[in-house]
């Protein structure tokens, strides 16, 4: 069939205006990713907690609504095995508290380094702090001299019934944040790294905001009715 220059023309002329259409629509796309990737951006570092200042993060943070608390016994027997794992756990809190996946490479027929629950959600200002308990500061790993002379074991109060399977532990980690699927995800991957150094004792979850955090503030009633932390640190002290 015959075109003439004329619909030759035309169909040119669509041809372009469509492209250019689709062009504006490309970059008015790419447009508004770029403005919500940096809302997006400011919104996560508006909820990061800086992982290194004078004290750790989560001793005098402002409380978060959400807690996991666990303890690891220690069964590696080399020294080295639990200074690395102790860097691992470093490199991969002060990741998490950034709202960034656990640093690693993929490795092929290997899991990912990061198991993936706090994919797509904000920082929640999470905050993961690591202590030791006395138990650690034994004769294992030559430690038996630089445990400090406060840290002894809690006694139990009257009438306690404490299953030893539940108390104790050679290192604590306490993960804080506002959301609870975030602070289980700093957990679960610190157990993860620690496999073969450490084994999980026990472990314990909490909620809400069940202590002072700052000189103007009261310590609200616990489940139990009771005003329990008003002797714990507060985030305006400044005398630590």
């Amino acid at each position: 069939m015959d075109v003439s220059r004329r619909r030759m023309l035309g169909l040119g002329a669509l041809g372009a205006a469509g492209l250019a259409a689709g062009g504006f629509a490309v970059a008015d796309s790419a447009r508004k990713n770029s403005a919500q990737h940096e809302s997006a951006q400011h919104e996560s570092a508006g909820q990061v907690v800086p992982f290194r200042a004078a004290h750790q993060g989560g001793i005098t943070t402002a409380q978060q609504d959400r807690l996991l608390f666990a303890t690891f016994d220690v069964t590696a027997t080399a020294p080295a095995d639990l200074r690395d794992m102790l860097r691992d756990w470093t490199a991969a809190a002060e990741a998490m508290t950034k709202g960034q996946p656990v640093p690693g490479r993929f490795a092929p027929q290997s899991p990912p380094p990061d198991t993936g629950e706090a994919d797509g959600l904000l920082p929640g200002r999470l905050t993961i702090t690591i202590g030791y308990g006395p138990t650690l500061f034994d004769q294992r790993f030559g430690l038996a001299g630089r445990r400090p002379a406060a840290l002894v074991a809690v006694p139990p109060l009257p009438l306690d019934s404490l299953d030893p399977a539940y108390t104790g532990g050679d290192i604590a980690i306490q993960a804080c944040a506002d959301d609870p699927q975030v602070a289980y995800h700093a957990v679960r991957n610190l157990a993860r790294i620690g496999t073969g150094t450490v084994v999980p004792r026990w472990m314990e979850t909490g909620f809400g905001r069940t202590a002072s955090t700052g000189a103007g503030q009261a310590t609200p009633r616990n489940l139990m009715g009771f005003k329990d932390g008003t002797r714990n640190i507060t985030a305006d002290q400044t005398d630590l």
